[in-house]
């Protein structure tokens, strides 16, 4: 039988941690996929590498590259930091340290209870000393036991953290500049409707041959939309998915190619459709450059189409798995225009 956790959302908490008045806040600093990380520095040691199977995942872009970056900072510098846009703390309660006691500070016996029974163990509050600001704070009875809840329950604290990084992104992503004009032209144009951030570009399209390329440059960033009817026997693959992106990189990327054994796919839920979804990486033999790409394809049966939206990063020198969810966030606001009636 599975642990139940109680998320922990309405704390009497100090105001040594949040002053409560009338002055506005400003908007949170720092990167969106930083974690600034506070815990005692030895507990630090023995934290890193389970906080990092949770929260900073490796993944190929084709380089490695953490899902998250954590980066821990002694806790005598956390009035200098506490606006930055994501922050976590850990403290224990079998400890005095200087997290551990102020984070005991704020819980209630009856939260303490509850921690010692292991009924609570994750804490996340939003805009407490900035706007857009992400705090997650972990309790657990002692060092072995914090271990333990990462590995069993951090992912209920990862998914929820992420949740807020995308809401967050897609928030700052279209705050200013949005390109309307161009997605006027793409629902004028086309069998979808998509929203389109500033700086980017019709690099090609093609109403005949069904497709349409969207790109930004510094770094190169592309969104590659294409679709075809759905015929009766039509099945979904990663195979079709591959061959489709080759035929289409040939003549659009100058003959970029899928590197298969560095590409995954995964069966998932797209908006409301089921979908298969390819993440791995592509190569260019002519220019001897790669990067990594996304894919997520599906059948609409309500249009008889199916649909292929293919996004790639080329950064040379950059990490490049910011850019990969900017990308991402662009084709999640990808809408199938609805199908015509009384014709």
């Amino acid at each position: 039988m599975k642990k139940k956790i109680i998320l922990l959302v309405v704390l009497a908490l100090l105001p040594v941690w949040f002053i409560l008045n009338c002055s506005v806040k400003g908007d949170s600093i720092g990167e969106d996929d930083h974690i600034i990380v506070f815990a005692d520095s030895l507990d630090w040691l023995v934290y890193k590498e389970p906080l990092n199977d949770v929260f900073g995942k490796i993944i190929k872009v084709p380089v490695s590259e953490r899902e998250f970056i954590l980066d821990w900072k002694p806790f005598r510098d956390f009035d200098r930091l506490k606006r930055y846009k994501n922050i976590m703390i850990l403290g224990r309660l079998d400890s005095r340290d200087s997290v551990s006691a102020n984070v005991q500070a704020l819980l209630n016996p009856e939260i303490i209870a509850g921690v010692k029974t292991g009924k609570y163990f994750y804490i996340p509050k939003h805009n407490v000393w900035a706007l857009n600001q992400y705090l997650l704070i972990l309790v657990a009875t002692s060092r072995d036991d914090m271990v333990q809840k990462i590995y069993d329950l951090g992912d209920l604290a990862y998914q929820d953290f992420k949740k807020f990084y995308f809401k967050r992104l897609k928030k700052s992503m279209f705050k200013r500049m949005e390109q309307k004009k161009l997605e006027e032209y793409l629902a004028d144009h086309f069998p979808f409707t998509m929203r389109v951030q500033h700086d980017y570009f019709i690099a090609d399209d093609n109403s005949a041959e069904r497709y349409v390329w969207i790109r930004r440059l510094h770094p190169d960033r592309s969104i590659l939309i294409y679709w075809q009817p759905l015929e009766p026997d039509f099945k979904l693959t990663s195979r079709w998915i591959i061959d489709q992106r080759n035929r289409l990189a040939a003549k659009l990327y100058e003959g970029d190619k899928v590197v298969e054994e560095e590409t995954k796919a995964y069966a998932v839920r797209f908006k409301r459709w089921q979908a298969i979804r390819l993440e791995g990486t592509w190569k260019n033999d002519k220019y001897f450059i790669g990067g990594p790409f996304r894919n997520i394809s599906f059948i609409d049966r309500e249009n008889n189409l199916v649909y292929m939206i293919d996004f790639y990063v080329q950064a040379i020198g950059r990490r490049k798995k910011p850019f990969l969810d900017q990308l991402d966030i662009i084709v999640h606001t990808f809408e199938p225009k609805q199908p015509k009636t009384g014709e």
